[in-house]
């Protein structure tokens, strides 16, 4: 049998592809027959590789069954009490609804390719888990699915709580009687609950989407179970399911039948509790209540909210933060948000700049109101933010340091989904950006001495005010196959109006990763017309053909290392927005493809197979991609122009920690690009030449994204 290439860990901790080789093959044939009665799903697994354990288990009634475990080697560590976390669960499930009716059980470790583990009458297959405790839960609950998927046979398509989800409360039962509980899942479906984004129990499996089908039908089915062995008492609540199991087994049961069988004990209360699993919203049993105090600094509080939540906290931690300009900030955190999130929440993070001696900081006030109408949810909020933003040293040496401030208040309106499953997100948005930054103002001094005189650099800072007013319109696809996302945005900055329209389309390739494109069109208008002075006096809002660096940056929006730098590493950072070329021309006056008119421009992004990827001998991984940009702007189509009609650049870009930090490399580019490096940097152009993104805005397009959303 050939080799297989699997990850693994070194002795250091650094992942890398090494070859396993598997035992070597027999010439010689065997024929196994397996025969299991009562079924109605079978598996099969072999690996050479693995390693088998066995023993017995005695069941309460006294019968005695066979539990085998099938790991490899690098899995023993973890997997080495496997055969007894069965042998536990087993016990617990056969005690618990009835029991177990076959001769043998058996757990066996899969490939990392898939998450959890799939369950087949007497066998069950387990991806590999970080712990020995999260093996246990999930050879618990993987191997509870003999009850209700296999010898109950519900079914899992129209009623899937019926399966996973009572499966899940015996789970629960289970890791509390070892581990004690815990109610992050609780958090979790509370939240989409005050979101209005909760399905009821009783949906198909069609209906849920992915996280109503976690939220809904395994957890808050076993919270329903929960209140009903509450309500009658876990003995009485025990007997019922006993013959439930008994009276039902390899008989395929619908809703109503596990209503019938509580229906004797719960008398006239049957058809209201019963009727919870049609209805959204949490369960009456559930309303979290109460305050408390969390913070990390007493690792205690955190436990005790995550094990019983309470209605109100207050987060106090210790915070941080840096930038070129303040150096370290040194301060703390107080805030409200939590999940599930109250409708008023804030955030306060004040700090000091050791490099500034200066107060810095950012704060939200959000006030949330939910409908069912078309719009989902409405948020009204105040956000404010104060950093420096600039340095400089005069020829004394004395050392100025600039700040700027900002208040946002603004209004968001999220559209309600068309169907619980759809992918489809929709939201309009205002904002004001009320500014005030500090600019230097250079002047001089001029001093007579006798027959001396002497000139002194003067510096004064003075404030520049000004706002910007921005209304957005987001409309975003987050399907798995080719998402894209539209967002169309007007800004006025007083007589200037500036529309533009941004579109990001995904192409995924067959096997992974995929194209990324962005079409990027802008105008801008003045409501009394476009004259040379105007056109220098608004500059700084000008769209650009590169990517902004942190001047251009005028909403303070994007975090730069060090905004105003033209010199050094921190002159290399850009933001992604408008052209998006990677190519920076900042010591130019206008700089390369500035307009206040219009342009258009086009980015593309790809990933590489690893197979042609230089970088894949690393230990460890840096995904690498090529880039390309084109686009075009208004003034190089003037009658008169000399001017290249079109611009393009194309390199490598390394992104890496999930696309967090994207460094871009130029390799292919306009002569004018050629030409600006020539001109204004010293040696050396190439490294000169290399540009960076910090991306702290990039959020999966998924349903938990739309979820958690502040």
């Amino acid at each position: 049998m050939p080799t297989k290439k699997t990850k693994r860990k070194t002795k250091r901790g650094i992942g890398k592809t090494v070859k396993q080789p598997f035992p070597p093959s027999s010439t010689e044939t065997k024929t196994l027959q397996y025969r299991q009665d009562s079924v109605h799903d079978f598996a099969w697994f072999a690996d050479k590789r693995f390693i088998v354990n066995t023993d017995s288990c005695r069941l309460p009634s006294g019968a005695v069954i066979n539990v085998y475990s099938f790991y490899t080697p690098q899995q023993a560590a973890t997997w080495k009490n496997s055969v007894q976390y069965a042998k536990d669960a087993l016990r617990f499930y056969s005690n618990e609804i009835g029991e177990y009716p076959y001769s043998t059980a058996s757990v066996v470790q899969g490939p990392q390719s898939f998450g959890g583990g799939m369950e087949y009458p007497t066998i069950t297959v387990i991806a590999p888990t970080p712990t020995p405790k999260d093996l246990d839960q999930v050879i618990a609950h993987e191997l509870g699915h003999n009850w209700f998927y296999g010898i109950l046979a519900s079914n899992e398509r129209d009623h899937p709580w019926m399966d996973e989800g009572i499966n899940t409360f015996y789970e629960y039962k289970y890791m509390q009687s070892k581990y004690g509980t815990t109610k992050a899942n609780e958090l979790l479906f509370q939240t989409t609950a005050v979101r209005r984004i909760d399905q009821p129990i009783e949906s198909t499996s069609e209906e849920f989407n992915e996280i109503n089908y976690a939220a809904s039908a395994y957890h808050k089915t076993a919270e329903w179970m929960r209140m009903l062995e509450t309500q009658l008492g876990t003995n009485v609540f025990r007997n019922q399911m006993h013959q439930y199991f008994a009276q039902w087994k390899f008989k395929h049961p619908q809703p109503q039948d596990i209503k019938l069988i509580f229906q004797a004990e719960l008398g006239a209360k049957s058809d209201e509790v019963f009727s919870l699993l049609y209805t959204k919203g949490v369960l009456p049993n559930n309303q979290l209540k109460g305050f408390k105090l969390v913070t990390p600094l007493k690792p205690a509080s955190i436990k005790s909210y995550l094990q019983n939540p309470t209605k109100n906290i207050l987060l106090l931690s210790p915070a941080g933060g840096i930038n070129g300009y303040d150096k370290l900030m040194i301060g703390g955190l107080i805030s409200n948000y939590k999940l599930p999130p109250n409708n008023f929440q804030f955030i306060a993070i004040p700090m000091y700049g050791t490099g500034s001696k200066k107060f810095t900081g950012i704060g939200k006030l959000n006030y949330t109101h939910m409908s069912d109408g078309a719009i989902r949810k409405t948020d009204i909020f105040l956000n404010a933010a104060r950093f420096s933003m600039n340095d400089f040293i005069d020829s004394f040496g004395n050392k100025y340091i600039t700040t700027f401030n900002k208040i946002v208040p603004g209004i968001k309106f999220t559209f309600k989904q068309k169907t619980p499953r759809s992918s489809v997100r929709k939201y309009i948005q205002w904002k004001s950006f009320i500014m005030s930054e500090d600019n230097f103002h250079f002047g001089s001094d001029t001093s007579i001495t006798g027959v001396d005189t002497s000139v002194r650099q003067k510096i004064s800072i003075v404030k520049n005010n000004y706002q910007v007013n921005q209304l957005q319109f987001v409309y975003q696809n987050t399907r798995a196959l080719y998402p894209f996302q539209y967002q169309f945005s007007i800004e006025q900055i007083n007589e200037l109006v500036k529309p533009t329209l941004t579109i990001n389309y995904f192409f995924n390739y067959p096997k992974s990763e995929g194209l990324n494109v962005r079409l990027f069109a802008g105008k801008i208008f003045y409501a009394n017309g476009r004259n040379e002075i105007k056109s220098f006096e608004y500059d700084r809002y000008a769209l650009g053909m590169t990517a902004p660096n942190g001047y251009e940056d005028y909403t303070y929006t994007h975090y730069f290392l060090r905004r105003n730098e033209f010199e050094g590493a921190g002159s290399q950072q850009i933001a992604m927005r408008d052209g998006g070329f990677k190519f920076r021309t900042d010591l130019l006056s206008p700089e390369v493809g500035k307009t206040d008119n219009w342009l258009i421009a086009l980015n593309f992004s790809s990933s590489i197979s690893e197979k042609i990827n230089p970088l894949s001998i690393l230990p460890f991984e840096v995904p690498l991609k090529v880039y390309a940009d084109i686009g075009t702007y208004a003034e190089p189509w003037d009658k008169n122009s000399t001017e290249d009609r079109f611009l393009f650049d194309a390199g490598l870009q390394l992104s890496v920690l999930k696309e967090f930090v994207n460094i871009y490399i130029p390799l292919i580019h306009n002569k004018i690009y050629k030409e600006y490096y020539n001109s204004y940097l010293t040696k050396p152009r190439f490294w000169k030449s290399i540009s960076f993104t910090l991306n702290f805005y990039n959020k999966p397009l998924s349903d938990l994204n739309n979820l958690l959303e502040f």
